[in-house]
């Protein structure tokens, strides 16, 4: 299954960075439980129980869509591929297969 990303998410990003998702779709982490959340930049995070997704498909994805903000990403949170991001789950419309 997929997201799309339909509002600017919450977090500790910059706001145009955070902007940047809105539109764009992203496969969801199979087993999608729960893990151990931390704020990107080290903060409270703000999107607990939202849907996970692959940290390295969606700098990808947002690479294509908006490259200076998947280079904030690279440049500020280096560890997001390889790990994972949460979208919180107001912000985002599950896309049935």
């Amino acid at each position: 299954m997929k997201i799309r990303i339909i509002a600017t998410p919450p977090g500790q990003s910059p706001e145009w960075v955070r902007e940047a998702w809105v539109g764009l779709e992203l496969p969801l982490i199979e087993d999608n439980q729960p893990g151990v959340q931390t704020g990107v930049l080290l903060g409270k995070p703000e999107n607990i129980g939202g849907y996970r997704v692959d940290g390295k498909e969606a700098i990808e994805a947002l690479e294509k869509h908006y490259p200076s903000a998947a280079e904030w990403w690279k440049k500020n949170v280096p560890n997001v591929i390889g790990n994972q991001l949460v979208f919180k789950k107001e912000v985002c419309e599950v896309l049935q297969p």
